[in-house]
């Protein structure tokens, strides 16, 4: 049985209370009596209950625990109560012999006080379940964004991966310099990329540095059809951000945005905190938004994953800039 036990013997004095005013205003005996009487048998099958629940190992009343609990409780309170009520009265024993109908108050009191106290473990015992219920159904979202993430990562690595060691190997011959920083910015990006897999977390400024080197090398690719900025306020840059929160949206930008430009355009990424949140901004200059194209599987995967992490509160946006581009929008809590 749950709760204190102090409190569980309050709640049936109570109980024994409540009979013992019905039944003084049924019978002809006064209040006292009945009083004394229901307190004795109720506080009886009370203990007798505790006693069989402990015997059993259970730990909440059921039938067989009340069968006897009742029966025995009620002979042992009817005793107590036939000697105390001339005690505590100053009524002779004959007076104050069984109270007339104390055995039928005596089984509602043991079905009431036991339905209650069987129900208040079977909520609790319920609440927990669905409680853990949650906690499970949680824990698998989790475990589902860990398990998109790194079929994310599979995506995306061995295409970057591809065209990036084409980019080189080009380069290695016609400007040397050119191909080992591209090299070095990308044997740091995949660096990072390893380290934040095995970590399983990450910060704001650990995915602004693998977004910083994933533009540097594609600015080598690109020239001068790519400028880009990032403004992360130092006191920003330990914030908790899922990995490859971003790069999905700074290649959007890139792909479907400054690509099929002729001149290209700039990217920028902004980091700011607006109240309890932090808003993490990715702005391109490029063609604009197609509201009638489906959002990448990346995309997808950033608001499923933030989603799973920090239900409501995170959110996603998309929206035309002007006179030409798109803004995404990452808001998760500080």
């Amino acid at each position: 049985m749950q709760g204190s036990w102090h409190h569980d013997v309050l709640i049936v004095a109570a109980f024994n209370t409540a009979i013992a005013v019905l039944f003084a205003a049924m019978l002809t005996q006064g209040f006292a009596q009945s009083f004394i009487y229901s307190q004795a048998i109720g506080l009886s099958i009370f203990a007798c209950s505790q006693v069989m629940i402990r015997l059993r190992g259970a730990y909440k009343p059921d039938g067989r625990t009340m069968a006897v609990a009742v029966p025995v409780g009620s002979i042992v309170g009817t005793t107590i109560g036939y000697f105390l009520v001339p005690a505590l009265t100053g009524t002779d024993k004959t007076a104050a012999g069984l109270l007339p109908g104390s055995l039928v108050g005596s089984l509602i009191f043991g079905v009431a006080i036991s339905y209650f106290f069987y129900s208040r473990v079977t909520i609790a015992e319920k609440e927990a379940a669905l409680q853990q219920s949650a906690l499970d159904a949680a824990e698998a979202d989790r475990r589902r964004a860990e398990a998109e993430l790194k079929a994310l990562q599979a995506q995306i690595e061995p295409h970057f991966l591809f065209n990036t060691l084409s980019n080189v190997a080009g380069l290695i011959d016609s400007d040397p310099a050119t191909a080992k920083r591209m090299l070095t910015s990308f044997t740091g990006y995949l660096r990072g990329s390893l380290d934040r897999t095995r970590a399983g977390g990450g910060t704001v400024g650990e995915e602004l540095e693998m977004v910083r080197r994933y533009l540097e090398i594609m600015a080598i690719r690109m020239g001068d059809r790519l400028r880009w900025d990032i403004d992360l306020p130092p006191e920003l840059a330990a914030a908790a951000l899922p990995p490859l929160t971003l790069q999905p949206f700074v290649e959007n930008a890139l792909q479907h945005g400054l690509g099929p430009r002729p001149a290209g355009g700039e990217i920028r990424v902004a980091v700011r905190r607006d109240g309890d949140d932090l808003v993490i901004d990715v702005i391109d200059t490029g063609v604009g938004l197609d509201t009638a194209a489906v959002p990448g599987v990346g995309i997808a995967n950033v608001r499923a994953r933030l989603a799973a992490i920090h239900g409501p509160r995170a959110d996603v946006m998309l929206a035309p800039v002007m006179p030409h581009g798109v803004r995404a929008t990452v808001r998760v809590p500080a």
